[in-house]
């Protein structure tokens, strides 16, 4: 069974979010933050260059940081879900999205959009971030009768509230194996199992079909290697919503994009994270 590594690092309140978004950059898959420090838990690796690879990103603004300041802690599998329990709540995202586990419960207001998460091993809670940046661009979007695809899927989230929101069809795609069956199993605590397409694996897995809404909340280096596969699944004048990014990353991806017929038109912030929006160019396909 698949094991975690949890690493804890010296960090002031000052620097949370800095740190953060350095180790969700090395593929750090949970933060918790606690008041002079940060445990950031990492699938299964070597841990000897995990470390160093961490510590190398601390230097950048803390050129005396020593890896030896950093303790790592090993997680079984089975005390994930324990540890998520007494830290997930219910809260709300934007104006209309509430999201909880599926052992709390929520007061909604009229309108209110719910999404019942059991987060597992899966990234994509809506705590992050990069998930809260996509969703407040998506409530802004009329997903009725619309096709969409989300790249990346992690926990399902963005794909169910697609479905919940009226998508016609909804495809999404995750190549982590444990990723994808919490992601079903989300998809079926919210009543729209019949309404998304799960597959497994990278992006070839994916039919080719036009999808008017993408969705991707992955990270730069990924998002830049498929820049051009997901263009050929664009909709004439179809949407493309990106996460998972840095501020410092935006202008690198902004080119990447409008290099292959993505033309920019919306963006969010939060802290360090960044969520960009765009158009298909007409006439492009």
């Amino acid at each position: 069974m698949k094991k975690w590594l949890e690493l804890e690092l010296p960090a002031e309140a000052g620097w949370h979010d800095t740190v953060s978004a350095e180790m969700f950059a090395l593929g750090c898959t949970g933060i918790t933050e606690k008041e002079e420090r940060l445990l950031a838990v990492f699938e299964d690796t070597d841990s000897r260059t995990l470390i160093e690879a961490v510590a190398s990103r601390i230097r950048r603004y803390r050129p005396d940081f020593e890896a030896r300041a950093i303790k790592i802690n090993i997680i079984p599998a089975e005390n994930w879900n324990e540890n998520w329990k007494a830290h997930f709540k219910p809260f709300r995202l934007g104006k209309h999205v509430v999201v909880r586990p599926d052992w709390e419960s929520a007061t909604l207001r009229e309108g209110d959009i719910e999404l019942i998460i059991t987060p597992k091993m899966a990234f994509g809670t809506g705590h992050h971030e990069t998930t809260r940046l996509i969703l407040r661009l998506l409530e802004a979007y009329d997903l009725e009768n619309k096709k969409v695809l989300d790249a990346g899927t992690g926990s399902g989230i963005l794909a169910i509230y697609a479905a919940r929101r009226g998508a016609a069809g909804v495809t999404a795609f995750d190549n982590d194996p444990e990723a994808m069956e919490n992601a079903a199993e989300n998809g079926l605590i919210n009543g729209v199992q019949n309404n998304i397409r799960w597959l497994t694996g990278d992006i070839g897995v994916v039919p080719a079909e036009a999808y008017d809404l993408i969705v991707a909340n992955i990270n730069r280096n990924v998002l830049l290697e498929i820049a051009g596969k997901l263009s050929a699944y664009a909709a004439r004048g179809g949407t493309l919503i990106l996460s998972g990014l840095l501020l410092t990353d935006e202008r690198t991806v902004l080119t990447a994009y409008r290099e292959r017929g993505w033309r920019p038109c919306g963006r969010e912030e939060e802290g360090e994270w960044l969520a960009l929006k765009f158009k298909w160019q007409e006439g492009e396909k």
